[in-house]
């Protein structure tokens, strides 16, 4: 698929101006403000400014975001034409090339997911299990499994490398495959994956890598229910559009490898983000990922807040681990200057945004210890801050704005920005520790959930609930209100509430529980 810039110049041009409007805002408050004395006068000066420069910042990344979405409402019909026009169906050479199934488990196995994988509609492939189990249920039950099934069961002495590891230690120095697919343990892939992936390997050769799109499942409580929507609707729109626009990224799970792409980058970095940053490796080798919205897999979003939040924690370390090991990669890659900004955007983020937002806090609240009035300031901020805040509202109203779900979306968004903003604490702790050295491990989210009691929710969520009440203190104490801080306190305080959404638990649907997607 060809790449444009042309999203990025636009992003690029509104970000400018929205930098104008912004830097024109900040000069004329900056203007005003006297009466405090000239070492305070000059301290606020300087603080308006700090803020103005993080808010300039965490813009570039909404924006994007907001491009992103409306660019897909007013081109989709466009994109799938060129879909459409390079990959077609194609009959199978008489030889059908080799796939082999890569089920990576690590005391989390999944024997109907697995079972349901199996049933391709493709003449030339085989499974195997890459197990890293520690637990002998898990071991005996997949032993159980593979005997059934005749499947190979590969494990190794060690867990170096995690997830990486696993796939390089079956991979290294194989030929007798062409192509092979990672698959996750909650992960069901449709019985025409691998007919439709080898579709998109035909169409190019240059295609070393396809990512399949994937969807949550309806879930089996309501935490799961609201928060897995957003899985569906980044699916079908920011990550076509990055197919176009932006930089590919690879999931981890549900996407097929060509043996020559896989040999050409010597196989999968030993990092917890293995994923993100093998992709970097692609491009360097000189193949392409090519995103498959036509593939559609489906996953589950984590059980609870606990699972998460654990998941969460892994992908802020991973992120950490790839900006200081693949930066000068990406920055020398074969890559245009606009796709190494989009993955700096979409991986950065992360670990990034939830620091400006306590700089943020921190100059908030010294303004108001220095006397400025800054409840009226705040309310310039958020009236600034309202459109970015809404803008991953866009690709949710497009997917389910139609459908039974749209009267969901509002406490799906509510829920969201609650959940991450409740997240801070732990991930700003995660970031300090990765400063100081601490490396990134490989944890299994959890895939299951038993109702939480009273003394399990508050020993989940006092944490968060402290970090509320002290910033909340500090500003009321320095600005004599909590509208500046209200978003994170906010999302903190609820954090017990939201640990309990997943005790309400939803009823199965019958009719799709068995089937495999599409």
């Amino acid at each position: 698929m060809k790449k444009r810039a042309t999203l990025y110049w636009i992003i690029l041009g509104v970000w400018l101006l929205c930098l104008a409007v912004l830097t024109a805002g900040t000069v004329q408050i900056c203007m005003r403000v006297q009466g405090m004395g000239a070492a305070k006068d000059a301290g606020a000066i300087i603080l308006l400014t700090v803020n103005a420069v993080i808010l300039g910042v965490l813009w570039l990344g909404s924006l994007k975001d907001l491009v992103f979405s409306v660019a897909y409402v007013s081109m989709q019909r466009r994109m799938r034409r060129r879909y459409r026009e390079k990959i077609r169906p194609r009959d199978l050479p008489e030889q059908a090339p080799r796939f082999v199934l890569l089920y990576c488990t690590c005391n989390d196995f999944n024997a109907r997911a697995l079972a349901i994988c199996l049933k391709q509609r493709y003449p030339n492939f085989k499974a195997v299990i890459l197990d890293d189990s520690t637990k002998p249920e898990y071991r005996k039950e997949i032993d159980a499994f593979a005997g059934q099934r005749g499947l190979e069961v590969v494990r190794r002495e060690s867990r170096a490398g995690f997830k990486a590891g696993n796939l390089n230690n079956y991979l290294k120095d194989r030929t007798d495959y062409d192509y092979f697919v990672v698959l996750d343990s909650d992960e069901v892939i449709p019985p025409s994956f691998l007919r439709r992936a080898y579709a998109y390997f035909a169409a190019d050769k240059k295609f070393g890598a396809v990512q399949a799109r994937h969807v949550a499942t309806a879930g089996k409580n309501v935490f799961q229910r609201l928060l897995g929507m957003s899985v569906r609707s980044n699916g079908s729109t920011a990550q076509v559009i990055k197919n176009f626009y932006g930089a590919n990224a690879l999931l981890g799970h549900g996407m097929a490898v060509s043996r020559a792409c896989y040999e050409a980058t010597h196989g999968f970095p030993h990092v917890v983000a293995e994923d993100i940053s093998f992709a970097v490796d692609i491009k360097n080798a000189g193949y392409e990922i090519v995103y498959a919205p036509d593939i559609r897999c489906v996953e589950e979003f984590p059980v609870d807040y606990v699972a998460l939040k654990k998941r969460q924690c892994k992908w802020v370390q991973g992120n950490l681990e790839y900006m200081r090991k693949y930066d000068r990669d990406i920055n020398t890659s074969r890559m245009r200057w606009f796709e190494k900004m989009d993955i700096k955007l979409s991986h950065y983020a992360l670990p990034v945004v939830p620091v400006l937002g306590l700089l943020l806090v921190v100059c908030t609240v010294a303004l108001g210890f220095l006397g400025y009035p800054i409840v009226r300031y705040s309310l310039f901020v958020y009236a600034m801050m309202f459109l970015f805040l809404c803008s991953p509202l866009i690709p949710d109203l497009f997917v389910y704005g139609a459908s039974r779900n749209a009267l969901l979306l509002l406490p799906a968004f509510v829920v969201n920005i609650a959940t991450y903003a409740s997240l801070a604490p732990m991930m700003l702790r995660t970031v300090a520790l990765g400063a100081f050295g601490k490396k990134a491990t490989f944890s299994v989210t959890p895939k299951t959930s038993t109702k939480f009691t009273f003394g399990q929710i508050v020993r989940y969520s006092w944490g968060s609930v402290l970090f509320a009440l002290a910033v909340g203190f500090f500003a009321w104490w320095a600005c004599g209100s909590v509208l500046p801080v209200v978003l994170i306190c906010g999302g903190c305080l609820l954090t017990p509430v939201i640990i309990l959404l997943s005790n309400f638990e939803l009823r199965p649907r019958k009719k799709k529980a068995a089937k495999a997607p599409a």
